[in-house]
């Protein structure tokens, strides 16, 4: 189910997770809430956004790249991309809907 911003803010500040030598963190991925609701959605994706941006810019780790921001998926895709995404996933637009 993942983590809220709070939790992904309080990991990143354990010096456990400093010390993973085999551990890389790339940067975040969120879906958002499946829903119709555009705004909605865009929110959900500034939230991550802005999260992401604190973490990269206020949390080195020796580990960490912060390189990618994951989010959207086939039915939200463009959304995601105005707000930032690196990365999305688009597997049902492209092998179509599971059953």
């Amino acid at each position: 189910h993942g983590f809220t911003p709070e939790e992904c803010l309080a990991l990143v500040q354990e010096e456990e997770i400093a010390s993973l030598r085999h551990i890389e963190i790339r940067g975040l991925m969120a879906m958002a809430t499946y829903t119709e609701d555009q705004a909605q959605i865009r929110d959900e994706f500034a939230t991550v956004a802005a999260l992401f941006q604190i973490l990269r810019t206020s949390h080195p780790l020796p580990n960490a790249r912060w390189q990618e921001l994951s989010m959207g998926m086939s039915q939200d895709y463009r959304l995601a991309i105005e707000a930032g995404s690196t990365m999305v996933r688009i597997g049902s637009t492209i092998f179509g809907e599971r059953f």
